[in-house]
């Protein structure tokens, strides 16, 4: 008997599927996971936050170069169709980011360049490919949710 049947077999349940996400569990990063939502939909950072709660984490707060270079390696895996939203926003007050999940200061924000602009009004950050964008929250796009294992 094949050994092959059995290794495909398991390698299609490291990529599987959790309440309506991707995992695809490149490489855990200290003691999180990461899942990225499969379809493009308007964000709205409370219902994809309750999204993310489902599945034991939250909307993905970005802590140092490490997890965002980790980040933006999985994203450009999944399709590099984006935009990728992360929790951090700043909604409350212009200007001043903080993760959704805990009302923080978020800890660590890397900006393309010219970036943030607030460009219409835009409030929510996305991952792209060398930093964070600012964009608007009403776009479509997917979310990642950071789950701590």
């Amino acid at each position: 008997m094949s050994l092959l049947p059995i290794l495909l077999l398991l390698g299609v349940l490291m990529i599987a599927s959790v309440q309506g996400y991707v995992n695809y569990d490149f490489r855990k990063y200290g003691n999180r996971r990461y899942y990225v939502s499969r379809d493009h939909e308007p964000f709205n950072l409370a219902k994809m936050n309750d999204r993310c709660k489902e599945s034991g984490g939250y909307l993905v707060i970005i802590d140092n170069e490490q997890e965002l270079e980790n980040l933006t390696f999985t994203v450009r895996k999944v399709s590099g169709r984006g935009p990728f939203f992360t929790g951090i926003n700043d909604v409350t007050s212009e200007g001043r980011f903080e993760n959704y999940n805990d009302k923080s200061p978020a800890k660590y924000l890397k900006w393309r360049w010219f970036q943030p602009d607030n460009y219409w009004g835009e409030d929510c950050v996305e991952i792209q490919y060398r930093g964070l964008n600012d964009l608007g929250c009403e776009k479509k796009g997917r979310y990642i949710c950071e789950v701590p294992v």
